[in-house]
């Protein structure tokens, strides 16, 4: 096995005790690391050595030669569309040239390397969808740790679609049981939707984090040393990550203003009739990813309530994390918009849910829950769920999917089949980046579990391709 990993943000820590580990315990790999960012150079170079680790330069050409211009793979304007804040606002011809700057280097040293697995850390922007496209290119397996959600854990997907293995078998031994009882358990009380189970108490691992003041040199180093790096963004972004203080006063005043902007604010003031549409955290990998198109989630709502019956109403809600974040005005204006209805944050969407005749979302977490509870739901996007519901819906097919799927039911055994198919694919393991609370990711445990888990991945895709 040669495994090319994409060593976005602080993922890399992850992977350096990964590695540490297989090389003890799956000692037929081989490892390489394309770096976004130069923090973890030294660390993979030394563990790797200095040919087997690339760091980005996102705005140069790198010295490639012209055998690798090739075009590039795929839809480049979509993936380009993924990104959340770098070269996001640069003049369009500066994102084409950054965007195969990034391509054509992953691609040149993929090419050397000859990966017959890409392990990706996070779909986070176009570096993660470039990743993905030069590893398909030279048929490596695309791997992808992807949320569980409500269900907790996580699976290893194909795709950045959060496509289910076609190795899993909802008929394997305790599949079924298991998702019996966690529907049972879930109907009873809910998880929330970024569930995780307790992290445990081993040992937690290094996470080569250097001091304060070193990052923030380190910063000025890479924005100063490289032209059209800085992105003011970025550096709001960082100011606020490493001031919490001010960060929670700013968050709090956000707060007190953008909760107002609401027409209902208790469940018995829905509408009778209504279609719920949660607006989901953004700009954000969940849907930057999947379904850049509906980044700006006007395009989604206009596409609803332009869809459905004129007796229903659309009622939106903001997501709880976004009413820190999101400019007050975007809320405001729907409380301007025809058919538009604006719940209050606050309010439980699970019990929204429960009353709405049909949930839609592009890619989030409400219609999973839909689904558990057997109410009617519509994905706009490619998401866990979205195959169980009918497949992602295009915008000139919403007319009559709304029409069909108002106030349905979906049976149990539907919603049993997915969940086993799910649990025979499911791994015990918090994934995200490091530094989350309690740090529940650098936990030993967890690494030797997720390694664990990819190499198993493997290993059945590779039996599923024999037979």
């Amino acid at each position: 096995m040669r495994i090319i990993l994409h060593g976005f943000g602080a993922f890399p820590a992850i992977f350096w005790h990964m590695i540490n580990y297989a090389k003890k315990n799956h000692t037929e790999a081989q490892w390489a690391i394309i770096l976004t960012s130069d923090h973890y150079e030294a660390e993979f170079i030394a563990l790797l050595g200095r040919e087997n680790v690339m760091v980005l330069k996102s705005n140069e050409q790198g010295g490639i030669s012209a055998e690798y211009q090739q075009p590039y793979p795929g839809h480049l304007f979509r993936d380009i569309d993924t990104e959340k804040r770098t070269f996001k606002h640069a003049k369009s011809a500066v994102q084409f040239n950054r965007a195969m700057a990034i391509y054509r280097q992953m691609r040149h040293f993929m090419n050397r390397f000859g990966p017959t697995h890409a392990l990706v850390s996070q779909v986070e922007g176009f570096d993660g969808k470039a990743f993905i496209a030069a590893a398909h290119e030279l048929s490596a397996e695309i791997v992808v740790p992807t949320s569980c959600r409500n269900i907790g854990g996580i699976f290893f997907s194909p795709n950045a679609q959060e496509s289910i293995p076609s190795y899993a078998n909802m008929n394997s031994s305790g599949a079924m049981d298991r998702a019996a009882e966690f529907l049972e358990r879930f109907r009873d009380v809910p998880n929330p939707a970024r569930f995780a189970a307790n992290a445990g108490n081993d040992v937690i691992l290094e996470s080569f984090q250097k001091p304060f003041m070193v990052r923030i040199l380190n910063t000025m180093r890479r924005w100063t040393s490289s032209s059209g790096q800085f992105e003011w963004d970025y550096l709001r972004a960082s100011v606020l990550n490493n001031l919490p203080v001010l960060r929670d006063v700013w968050w709090g005043a956000r707060r007190r203003k953008n909760q107002r902007y609401c027409d209902i604010d208790s469940l018995n003031q829905l509408p009778d009739k209504f279609i719920f549409y949660p607006l989901q955290y953004s700009p954000e990998s969940s849907i930057n990813t999947p379904a850049p198109y509906f980044v700006d989630q006007m395009r989604a709502i206009d596409a609803i309530r332009h869809s459905m019956q004129s007796d229903c109403r659309l009622v939106v809600k903001e997501h709880p994390a976004c009413i820190l974040i999101r400019n007050g005005s975007f809320v405001k204006r729907l409380q301007h918009t025809s058919g538009v209805v604006v719940a209050h944050y606050t309010l439980p969407g699970l019990e929204i849910v429960k009353k709405a005749g049909l949930t839609i979302s592009v890619t989030g977490t409400a219609t999973l829950e839909a689904f558990l509870l057997g109410r009617s739901a519509i994905t706009l996007g490619s998401s866990l769920v979205s195959a169980s519901l009918g497949g992602v819906c295009p915008i000139d097919a919403l007319p009559d999917r709304i029409a069909t799927t108002l106030n349905c039911t979906i049976s149990d055994n539907e919603i049993l089949s997915f969940l086993a198919r799910l649990f025979d694919v499911h791994h015990n393991v918090i994934w995200g980046s490091p530094g989350i609370p309690g740090e529940p990711v650098l936990r030993e445990g967890n690494i030797v579990r997720f390694a664990n888990g990819f190499f198993n991945h493997c290993h059945r895709i590779q039996e599923k391709a024999v037979c």
